[in-house]
């Protein structure tokens, strides 16, 4: 049996015309109402058959929430306009939208957010590479300005970064220096041997090590090893205030933190490069004398006649150009750090990202000038 004040009321009148279909609202749509409301919306579903409506609802005496939740139902699920008191838009404004809707409203939000987060990447690029710019264009000022004055350059701070940055890492990079010519020197003999092109696995592992191979993966390694304690150890310091101290004291931060780092792994990277290649003819040799049972002698004869001053040089024109990009991207995201624990994590983490895609980048760049130069 109904409840009472639902059995008669009729809630909803559908008025056809030629161009749409008008409904009148009355009673009170209220949560003691709300099922004979359910079956009045079903009614008007199958009789409208989803065509455009104009809905009247200035009849509805009382409103909750429940009945502007089920009046959004019908206004949604029919894609029409209503007119309603001003008094009651509040609530109606107040109740969330029907699952359906949302959902369509969630697929409109998520085709334009692709394009907004296209946008903001572009953005994002655009002011990072301007940050750079400017960033680059700061350091160079102080660097000549300190060329007429060299007791500028803090000569310690010098020492002690090629110390952590350099000595610190020779470990890590000649065990990695070692394992790459090894996996190279042994892949490329297994495949050579099926054209009977062994003794050209020398000439495979000399190539792509002192061109390629020994300056990116050092200058990876030092990307993740130095240039995230760059921007964690300046980002600490931004965090803390010592870098508004040190300008408050008439100490430039750039001068003092910056040029010192920069400087440092100019000098380390092409040293450590250089470490890497004799370490890598060594790994390769190792597993030449396994491998193609070749004589110590005979390897060496055989790198002599491969390798030149040309190749080394090319693998070693390289370094500096990713040292300093690496210096620099660490430097300048320690200085963006904000106030807080999370910024410091994102931006070391980002600074890791930006240093091994520039460095990727800049050795893709310079192979086509130097296959472009013929050399």
């Amino acid at each position: 049996m109904a409840p009472s004040g639902e059995a008669n009321e009729n809630f909803i009148t559908v008025k056809p015309q030629d161009d749409s279909t008008v409904l009148v609202l009355e009673g009170d749509w209220i949560v003691r109402n709300a099922g004979a409301l359910e079956r009045e919306l079903e009614r008007v579903k199958q009789e409208t058959n989803d065509r455009a409506l104009t809905i009247n609802a200035e009849g509805i005496q009382d409103l909750d929430t429940s009945g502007a939740f089920l009046l959004k139902k019908l206004a949604g699920q029919n894609q029409s306009s209503f007119r309603l008191k001003k008094s009651q838009r509040a609530l109606l404004k107040f109740v969330p939208e029907p699952e359906g809707r949302v959902s369509q409203e969630r697929k409109r939000r998520s085709f334009f957010a692709m394009f907004a987060a296209i946008g903001r990447t572009t953005s994002n690029a655009l002011t990072f590479s301007w940050g750079i710019f400017v960033f680059v264009g700061r350091i160079s000022t102080c660097f000549f300005r300190n060329l007429a004055h060299p007791r500028h350059f803090r000569l310690p701070s010098v020492v002690r970064h090629i110390d952590e940055t350099g000595l610190r890492a020779l470990p890590i990079i000649g065990l990695l220096a070692i394992l790459i010519s090894m996996v190279i020197t042994y892949q490329g003999a297994v495949q050579l041997r099926k054209f009977g092109a062994v003794i050209y696995t020398i000439d495979l592992t000399v190539i792509s090590l002192l061109r390629e191979m020994a300056v990116l993966i050092t200058a990876i390694m030092v990307a993740g090893r130095s240039g995230s304690a760059f921007a964690a150890e300046i980002g600490a310091m931004k965090i803390r205030d010592e870098i508004n101290a040190l300008r408050t004291m008439g100490l430039n931060p750039i001068e003092l933190l910056v040029v010192p780092r920069v400087i440092a792994l100019i000098i380390v990277l092409p040293l450590l490069t250089f470490l890497a290649d004799i370490i890598g003819l060594a790994g390769g040799g190792i597993m030449s004398l396994s491998l193609l049972n070749v004589s110590f002698t005979q390897y060496l004869s055989r790198v002599e006649d491969v390798a030149t001053t040309t190749m080394f040089f090319v693998g070693m024109v390289k370094a500096p150009v990713f040292a300093f990009a690496i210096a620099v991207i660490g430097c300048y995201q320690g200085l963006n750090v904000s106030g807080s624990a999370e910024s410091l994590g994102k931006l070391t983490s980002l600074s890791v990202v930006q240093s091994i895609f520039v460095v990727i980048m800049a050795d893709g760049l310079f192979s086509v000038a130097f296959s472009k130069a013929g050399i």
